[in-house]
């Protein structure tokens, strides 16, 4: 006998039933389910059965499709009007305010945006990272929406009896449902989760590695602004000291050769300062595309040439990278969901129970039906899904540890790179500069004696000139290692190290603000 068997009924020549509230449709051509139609059109013996599948149809509530444009015109506007004192900008800077301790200075860009106001404008206008904060709520779809149970099956079975009979037809019909008793339904949810929080992880260090770029940016913006600026001090001096020389050569006192020295040196440092102006724009606009803002947006910046490093030794350091480096954090949860993959895999092998209740008209007989399934891991067993997330998990871990060494390794570096630019700076404050302005007091006291010699105030102002250009230059190099070093251990957050917990839920709070800066103009 039939597992399942169908109502049976004859045809009646009558309209079809109205399914969707618009006009019957007319014709076998125009109907696009003709079974379905058929079956309607049946004895008075499927009215219960009529009624059923008019319920089931009316409730599955599918979603409808929205076309949704680009409007780059929309888009465009936005762009050109994001402003560094948006109110999101604002909430975004107070919670890192009250989350981090490098961020306790109080937001206020009317008089300049300095470096740390600069970083909340980049993490919530930055467009990678609200791409990436988009990307990851796919991950938040799958992990709300899964552990579902499958849908329900409908079956239709007809029969007609082909001897002469009073009632040819044979219809049977039954609804299939799957009950999870595997636990496969509870493994898949715990690995849309991990999947998840592996996503927000991704975001925290994208965004480190944004604050992180600002940072080096800031300070090659800092570094060539001073070095525009000490350059127009050295052209204003060579240009008193070309007067002089211009002098010295109408009174005979210098040949026109070595006057003409003078003049060469000032137009070459003149078209010296114009090519440094232009880089002082460029990195500028560079800093303005990392702050997610259009070149003509109204902006003034703050220079800052001098970032502390965190105080402690390299093993204090590498404490702080273990518990706090965004890249080691992610890479950990990516172990945690290969390891969730394996345990979903393993569930699978398991089988789940299909159970079937149905009803039938046999030949004028009413019969209940109900039918059980159960698949039998015997061959299968998802062996093949097992095997690949098993060798997964080993190379997530593999990755994990050897992101910690490399991180580890490159801390050991940045951290003696720091001291090493330290010690250059402080020897040209306490060495070379006592010298040439040492140099250059004596050339002025000679000067003052009426023993003025053009030459040797050339000498003295290019030396003057090239220590305090090494100057500079020695403070971005120990900036720009203080960055490397925070930027191999990761945000200082209140708190921080307590847990990885810990760091993904704040990690969570911190990527839903700025998710709603997206909008913002």
């Amino acid at each position: 006998m039939r597992a399942y068997r169908v109502l049976c009924a004859r045809r009646r020549a009558r309209p079809l039933p109205v399914l969707d509230g618009t006009a019957a449709l007319q014709g076998p051509s125009r109907c696009p389910h003709e079974g379905i139609r058929k079956l309607f059109q049946l004895g008075s013996s499927t009215r219960g059965l009529r009624a059923a599948i008019i319920a089931a149809l009316s409730l599955a509530g599918c979603r409808t499709y929205e076309l949704r444009p680009l409007d780059i015109c929309a888009a465009e506007e936005a762009w050109l009007h994001r402003s560094v004192a948006d109110e999101t900008v604002r909430e975004f800077a107070a919670r890192l305010a009250a989350t981090e301790r490098a961020q306790a200075e109080t937001f206020d860009p009317t008089d300049g945006l300095t470096l740390s106001e600069a970083e909340p404008v980049a993490l919530v206008f930055n467009r990678g990272l609200r791409v990436a904060r988009l990307e990851a709520r796919v991950a938040m779809a799958t992990s709300e929406e899964s552990g579902r149970w499958e849908d329900p099956i409908a079956g239709v079975d007809l029969e007609r009896i082909l001897e002469s009979v009073s009632d040819p037809w044979v219809v049977a019909a039954s609804i299939g449902i799957t009950i999870p008793i595997s636990g496969r339904l509870d493994a898949e949810s715990a690995h849309a989760d991990a999947e998840y929080r592996a996503a927000l992880h991704a975001v925290a260090q994208r965004e480190w590695e944004t604050r992180i770029a600002v940072r080096e940016t800031w300070i090659r913006w800092s570094s060539h602004l001073e070095r525009a600026a000490l350059l127009e001090q050295l052209v204003a001096n060579l240009r008193s000291v070309a007067e002089l020389a211009t002098r010295q050569e109408e009174g005979g006192v210098l040949s026109r050769i070595d006057a003409r020295v003078f003049r060469v040196e000032l137009a070459g440092r003149e078209t010296d300062a114009e090519a440094l102006r232009a880089q002082v724009n460029d990195v500028e606009l560079e800093l303005r595309d990392l702050l997610g803002l259009a070149p003509t947006a109204p902006l003034q910046l703050v220079a800052a040439l001098a970032l502390d490093a965190p105080a402690g030794g390299e093993r204090e350091l590498r404490q702080m990278m273990l518990m706090r480096n965004p890249e080691l954090l992610a890479s950990a949860e990516l172990y945690e969901v290969a390891e969730l993959a394996l345990r979903r895999e393993i569930r699978e092998q398991y089988p789940d129970l299909t159970i079937g209740p149905g009803y039938a008209d046999d030949q004028g007989e009413s019969r209940a039906l109900f039918r059980l399934a159960l698949p039998i891991p015997l061959w299968n067993r998802n062996q093949k899904a097992v095997a690949e997330a098993t060798a997964a998990r080993e190379a997530a871990r593999a990755r994990y540890e050897g992101t910690y060494e490399r991180l580890s390794a490159h801390l050991v570096g940045a951290y003696r790179r720091h001291l090493a630019a330290r010690e250059v700076r402080e020897a040209i404050e306490h060495r070379v500069i006592p010298l040439a302005l040492e140099q250059a007091e004596d050339v002025r006291r000679v000067a003052s004696m009426g023993r003025v010699d053009a030459m040797l105030q050339l000498q003295a102002i290019d030396a003057q000139h090239e220590a305090r250009l090494r100057l500079i230059d020695a403070r971005a190099a120990e900036a720009i290692a203080a960055v490397r070093i925070q930027a191999l251990l990761g945000p200082d957050e209140r708190g921080a190290g307590d847990s990885t917990a810990t760091q993904s839920s704040g990690l969570s709070e911190r990527s839903a603000t700025a998710e709603n800066g997206e909008t913002s103009p």
